[in-house]
C-alpha cells in the first residue's frame, strides 16, 4: 500500500474514533434504543403472523402504554406514601444516631460527625436539586429511546442493511453473521435479565413487608431496575433499603440485611444458573472490568448498557477471532 493511501486510511481512521468519542453519549443512547427495540421484537414478532408489522409495533406500544399507566395509577400513590413515610422517619433516625454517637465517641466527637454528616447532606442535596432539573430532559429522552425502539422493531432489516452498505463488499458476510449472532445474544440476554428482574423484585418486596419494612414496595421497584446492572446495580439498590430499615430500628435493620442477603443467594445460586447462565455467560470478573471501564469513560449511561454491549463485543470476539484462530 502507498504511503498517501495509509495516510489516508489512518486519517479517516482517526477522524472516525474522534467523532465516534465526541457522539458517544448519542451512540449510547442509539444503544439504548436497540434494546429496547429487541424488547419490543418479542410480541411484535409473534402478533406479525397475524397482522401488518407496523400494526402490531402499535398495537404493542400502546399496550405497554396503557399498562405501565395502569401500573402507576395504582402503584404510584403508594410509593408516594411510603416515600412519605420513609421522609418523616428520617428526623427520628437522625435523633437516634446522635444518641449512638455521643453514647459511642461523646460530645466532641459527635460534633465532628455530625459536622461530616451535614456536609454530605448539603451535597447530596445539591445533587437531588440538580437530578430534579434534569427530570424534564430525562423524560424527553426516554420518549425519544422507545420511539427509536418501536421504529428498530418496525424495520429491523432496513436499519441492518443501512449498515451493511457502509461495509466492504469482501466483508458483508462476515458482518451479516456478526450481526445474527450478536442480535441471537442480546435477544437470549434480554429475555432472562427481564426474568431475572422480576424475580429478584418480587423476592425483595416479599421479604421486607414480612420483616415489616416501610416502604417496602419501593425498595422493591428500586431492586428490579437494578437487578439490569449486574453485581453494582444489587448493591446500588440494597443501600436505601438498609438505610431505611435503619430508620426503623436496628431490629429491622438485621432483618433488612438478612432479607437481601438471602435474595442475593438465591440470585447466584439459582436464578444465575438456571436463567441467566442459560442465556448468555459472562465471565463476573470480565463483567466487573467492563463497567468499571465504561462508567469511568462514559459515566452512568456507561455502566447501564455495559452488560448488554459486552453481550455483543463478545459475541464478535468469538466469531470473527477465536473461532478463526482455533480453525
Amino acid at each position: 500500500m502507498k504511503p498517501l493511501s495509509v495516510g489516508l486510511v489512518l486519517l479517516f481512521t482517526g477522524a472516525a474514533v474522534a467523532a465516534a468519542w465526541l457522539a458517544h453519549q448519542v451512540l449510547l443512547l442509539a444503544f439504548l434504543g436497540l434494546l429496547i427495540g429487541v424488547v419490543f421484537s418479542f410480541p411484535v414478532d409473534w402478533l406479525a403472523k397475524v397482522m401488518p408489522r407496523a400494526l402490531a409495533v402499535i398495537l404493542v406500544v400502546l399496550v405497554l402504554a396503557g399498562g405501565a399507566a395502569a401500573v402507576g395509577a395504582v402503584v404510584v400513590p403508594t410509593l408516594v406514601r411510603q416515600a412519605d413515610e420513609l421522609r418523616e422517619s428520617a428526623p427520628r433516625a437522625l435523633s437516634d444516631a446522635r444518641r449512638w454517637l455521643r453514647a459511642k465517641q461523646g460530645e466532641e466527637g459527635a460534633r465532628k460527625t455530625e459536622e461530616q454528616a451535614k456536609q454530605t447532606a448539603g451535597k447530596a442535596a445539591e445533587g437531588a436539586l440538580k437530578a430534579a432539573l434534569g427530570l424534564v430532559s430525562s423524560a424527553t429522552i426516554i420518549v425519544l429511546v422507545i420511539a427509536l425502539g418501536a421504529f428498530l422493531a418496525h424495520e429491523p432489516d432496513s436499519y441492518r442493511r443501512g449498515v451493511r452498505h457502509l461495509i466492504p463488499a469482501r466483508h458483508q458476510e462476515k458482518f451479516d453473521e456478526t450481526w445474527r449472532r450478536a442480535a441471537r445474544s442480546l435477544r437470549r440476554w434480554l429475555g432472562g435479565i427481564l426474568v431475572s428482574m422480576t424475580i429478584m423484585g418480587t423476592l425483595t418486596g416479599l421479604g421486607l413487608a414480612l420483616a415489616g419494612v416501610n416502604g417496602w414496595l419501593l425498595l422493591a421497584v428500586l431492586t428490579f431496575l437494578g437487578t439490569f446492572v449486574p453485581y453494582l446495580g444489587a448493591i446500588a439498590s440494597a443501600i436505601p433499603g438498609l438505610l431505611a430499615a435503619l430508620a426503623q430500628s436496628p431490629h429491622h435493620f438485621l432483618l433488612a440485611l438478612l432479607v437481601y442477603l438471602v435474595v442475593h443467594v438465591v440470585e447466584g445460586y439459582i436464578v444465575d444458573p438456571l436463567v441467566m447462565k442459560r442465556a448468555v455467560h459472562i465471565k463476573p470478573a470480565l463483567l466487573l472490568f467492563f463497567q468499571a471501564v465504561a462508567g469511568a469513560v462514559f459515566g452512568v449511561t456507561g455502566t447501564v448498557v455495559a452488560t448488554p454491549l459486552l453481550v455483543c463485543i463478545q459475541e464478535a470476539v468469538q466469531y470473527l477471532w477465536v473461532e478463526r484462530v482455533r480453525s
